[in-house]
């Protein structure tokens, strides 16, 4: 009957009568319940961030990440959209398509808030903020503005996650 990607967002709406937390928790049960990390890069990556966090300044590498993340955005352009529900759907599908997890998109006073749950986990020094948090920054400003964004508008990590693998919230607009 339908897609992967039309399932998951059809269980994603199944539980939207759930609260919050639970609602989250559900969607990466959901997630990673139907996806298969590959075993062949973790060592690698894992000594590879490693690597990079002893030789690089973190800020550098923050904006090294983050420029990684506009890189991917444009490598993974969104369709036009018209509404925040449709733009929600289109990028839930590119994630799909690149095993990235799920995300929810709401507006608030004024910011768009970008919740993403179920993302790859990279091994680091948990010290450092994890290592896809600028990437995501990235990929989220490059998506929003292509969407016709404020140029002056960011995507930033709006409060730290609740634990490894808990759910990262952005928020999109001016960032001061």
């Amino acid at each position: 009957c339908c897609s992967g990607g039309a399932r998951y967002l059809l269980r994603a709406k199944e539980t939207e009568m759930a609260g919050p937390a639970l609602d989250e928790e559900t969607l990466s049960l959901h997630y990673y319940a139907r996806q298969q990390c590959s075993r062949q890069w973790v060592h690698f990556m894992a000594a590879m961030f490693a690597e990079f966090e002893e030789r690089v300044d973190p800020a550098e590498a923050d904006q090294f990440l983050e420029a990684l993340g506009l890189k991917m955005a444009r490598l993974l352009p969104l369709r036009k959209c018209t509404s925040l529900e449709e733009l929600e759907d289109d990028i839930n599908s590119v994630l799909e398509g690149i095993d990235w997890g799920w995300m929810r998109l709401r507006e608030t006073n004024n910011f768009i808030e970008i919740t993403h749950g179920a993302y790859p986990l990279v091994p680091q020094d948990e010290s450092r903020r994890p290592w896809l948090v600028p990437i995501l920054e990235g990929l989220y400003g490059g998506w929003l503005g292509g969407q016709g964004g404020d140029p002056t508008f960011t995507a930033r990590l709006s409060s730290q996650p609740k634990g490894s693998g808990a759910p990262l919230t952005f928020r999109y607009g001016r960032n001061d």
